[in-house]
């Protein structure tokens, strides 16, 4: 028999079982009092994840699947971590992918009709999992204080690769129409749309169809997100769009750290010139350690400004991370508090900046 908890109970009881198993409680970057000033700077502030796929729920049905429980887990930490929201994605290419050591590689291509059956079948398995946890689907910027009133996690939809347009514009109209908030025009897989980072151009930046698809985002209100296209694209994206974009999950190529998931500077500038968004990534490809995420944040925010800088855990999906769990968001913050930041401007870089272009935008 299915017990019936209020939706505080859920959170306590969830909260606990995290706490009792998570492997990362929370330390100080700096030190305690930096610490403590960081988890109330999060109860005041809102945060928002620009990328994130609890539990792996694109996954839902295949055997590498970890579990429903695991989704369960993640949105406990949040809640313990002081996450208010994110953009829970989609992974329009998943079926085509493989992941090894290296990092991730394409398999083979999409079948006729199978992308967007794809994405019909992730998008419920998201509704069903949100109906099921502490977690409510959001869509306005105002949306994350009302559901963190109650309780909840902002959950926005987005979709990380537009494969599943299969080239008709059309279906841009009825995404929005279920919910999805933002679209990633790219992912690892080639698509129909331009180029990316870790692949040979096609196109030199955006294809005619992409070009399309950017005008119908921007009529319909829809977050542009170019994690994973290549700089030419960016640019043709940023002359464009009338709207700001985000770039949700990447960092700078610093020393050693050159994969060409990272960014140079002049990529970085086009989207804060933009008006846009980068949230910063932990992966391993930028990082060996937190205190390098810290580090790698401020240089960031040093080269184009505090109010282009957001988070972008590309939590459960993510290569190596150094910030695998949302308990350890205060770490983070308590980090920046100790480089120099100001309440205001931590708050920025948590999801004050996320918050506005999602205002400007949808």
């Amino acid at each position: 028999m299915k017990m019936h908890l209020t939706r505080r109970e859920m959170i306590k009881a969830m909260s606990a079982a995290a706490l009792s198993s998570a492997l990362h409680p929370i330390s100080a970057v700096g030190n305690e009092e930096r610490t403590q000033d960081a988890v109330d700077l999060l109860q005041r502030h809102p945060s928002i994840d620009l990328h994130c796929h609890p539990g792996m729920f694109p996954r839902r049905g295949h055997a590498d699947h970890p579990g429903d429980d695991f989704a369960r887990r993640t949105v406990a930490d949040m809640h313990e971590g002081n996450m208010w929201g994110g953009f829970f994605s989609l992974i329009g290419d998943s079926v085509l992918l493989e992941r090894g050591p290296e990092g991730i590689s394409v398999n083979r291509g999409f079948e006729p009709g199978e992308g967007w059956t794809l994405y019909q079948k992730q998008l419920a398995d998201l509704q069903w999992l949100l109906s099921e946890l502490p977690a409510g689907e959001a869509h306005t910027a105002d949306d994350v204080r009302t559901l963190h009133e109650n309780g909840s996690i902002a959950a926005y939809v987005g979709c990380e690769g537009a494969h599943i347009l299969e080239g008709q514009v059309a279906r841009v109209e009825e995404m929005y129409g279920d919910g999805v908030r933002l679209l990633q025009l790219m992912h690892y897989a080639q698509n129909d749309l331009g180029d990316l980072q870790t692949l040979d151009p096609v196109y030199n930046g955006l294809s005619p169809f992409g070009r399309d698809v950017v005008r119908e985002m921007n009529r319909l209100g829809m977050v542009i997100d170019v994690a994973h296209a290549s700089f030419e694209a960016v640019v043709d994206v940023a002359e464009i769009s009338s709207h700001p974009m985000v770039l949700s999950h990447s960092q700078l190529k610093f020393g050693d750290k050159q994969h060409p998931r990272l960014l140079e500077p002049e990529h970085a500038k086009a989207i804060a010139d933009n008006g846009g968004v980068i949230g910063m990534w932990p992966s391993g490809f930028g990082n060996d350690s937190m205190q390098d995420f810290i580090d790698n944040t401020m240089r960031l925010i040093d080269l184009i400004g505090i109010d282009h800088v957001g988070l972008g855990t590309d939590m459960d999906g993510n290569y190596q991370p150094v910030f695998d769990n949302y308990r350890q968001q205060p770490e983070w913050v308590a980090g920046l508090l100790v480089k120099g930041l100001n309440e205001g401007e931590v708050a920025k870089v948590i999801g004050g900046n996320a918050l506005r272009v999602i205002g400007q935008v949808i």
